[in-house]
This record gives C-alpha cells, sequence and structure tokens, in this order.
C-alpha cells in the first residue's frame, strides 16, 4: 500500500479529532491539525485562542497565502515526514478537499462524522472547555452559522468518501472506524 491520506469533516462538535485520536491511539496513525497551525500563529501574535481571533488569522492568511493554504502546509510536512498513512483534522472548504485530492490523487480519503442532534453537539462541546467555545446555544448557533458561510462545510461534507454516524456512546463510533479501517483497509498497521 502506498501512502494514504485521511481527513475528516464534519460541524462543531461532531467528534472530528476524536476519529482522529483514535486513529492515532489505536493504528498509529499521526495526524496534523489546521487548527492548530492558527492556533499557533495566535499564540505568537499574544492573541486569545478564540474563535473570533482564529478566523480573523485565517482569513488574514487566505488573503495573503491563497485559500487552502493551511492544508497545503499540512500536505507538505505529511510529505516531508515520509508517513506512509496520515490523518489531517480541520479540513472545512471544498477548497482543502481540492487541494488535497490534488497533492494525493486517490489516496486521499475523506471522512464525514455526523450527528443528528445539534443539541448533543453543543452539549459535547460543553464537557471539552476550550477557550474558542460558546457557553450558550445561541451563540453555538450563530457560531455554526458563522462557519457555514465562511467555509461550507455542508458542500465539504457532501464531498466525503465515507460517513460515520457520531450520535451513540464513544464505543460506538470507535467500532465504526475499526469496522471503516478494516473494510477499506485504511491502515497499513
Amino acid at each position: 500500500m502506498g501512502i494514504r491520506v485521511i481527513g475528516v469533516v464534519g460541524k462543531i462538535g461532531s467528534g472530528k479529532d476524536e476519529v482522529l485520536k483514535y486513529l492515532k491511539a489505536k493504528y498509529g496513525i499521526p495526524y496534523l491539525s489546521t487548527g492548530d497551525l492558527v492556533r499557533d500563529l495566535a499564540a505568537k501574535e499574544g492573541l486569545a485562542p478564540t474563535r473570533e481571533n482564529l478566523e480573523i488569522i485565517s482569513e488574514r492568511c487566505f488573503i495573503e497565502l491563497g485559500k487552502g493554504c493551511f492544508v497545503r502546509m499540512i500536505a507538505d510536512e505529511i510529505k516531508k515526514n515520509g508517513w506512509k498513512t496520515a490523518g489531517i483534522s480541520g479540513i472545512r472548504a471544498p477548497a482543502d478537499v481540492h487541494i488535497l485530492k490534488e497533492m494525493f490523487g486517490a489516496a486521499f480519503i475523506l471522512l464525514r462524522v455526523d450527528v443528528a442532534d445539534t443539541k448533543l453537539r453543543f452539549q459535547r462541546i460543553l464537557k471539552r472547555h476550550e477557550t474558542r467555545d460558546p457557553e450558550k446555544f445561541e451563540e453555538f448557533m450563530v457560531q455554526e452559522r458563522g462557519e457555514e458561510e465562511v467555509f461550507h462545510v455542508d458542500k465539504t461534507a457532501a464531498m466525503a468518501n465515507y460517513a460515520l454516524k457520531n450520535d451513540g456512546t464513544v464505543d460506538d463510533l470507535h467500532r465504526q472506524i475499526d469496522t471503516l479501517v478494516k473494510s477499506k483497509k485504511l491502515s497499513s498497521n
């Protein structure tokens, strides 16, 4: 098997990072996050990692470096590291998918994480206690609409090769991941 790059897309609080953390823990698949790149930039500028600050930095980078600049940086890092299989967190825009398909061809696989209940996603983000997350459901909905307007996450999600349903427990999600990894040979481990 040649290189395999697994991207994950989904709405806020859908469990995207959980998928990649599990792939790393169980299958040894390293992953990189576009969000980490943006948070690193915020830290270097002395800014708090609020969603507003991160969006401002992202927009500035898109203007200066072009749409998809963060996935390009991550793809270059994956190639530089020589990883046979790697994951990417933070894929949001259709341009991200186009760039990764251009760079990796059929070796790029996009997974979509779905959660039917918006309130369940909100409850999950409350539990993670991150600075960037809102504390009120109304703010969460505003944030989600903003992310859709900027990135068109729904269009990107429609481009996915495979979907995972994350309406149940973490163990349910892990079982789906295991089934997918085995049936589609997503890991060389």
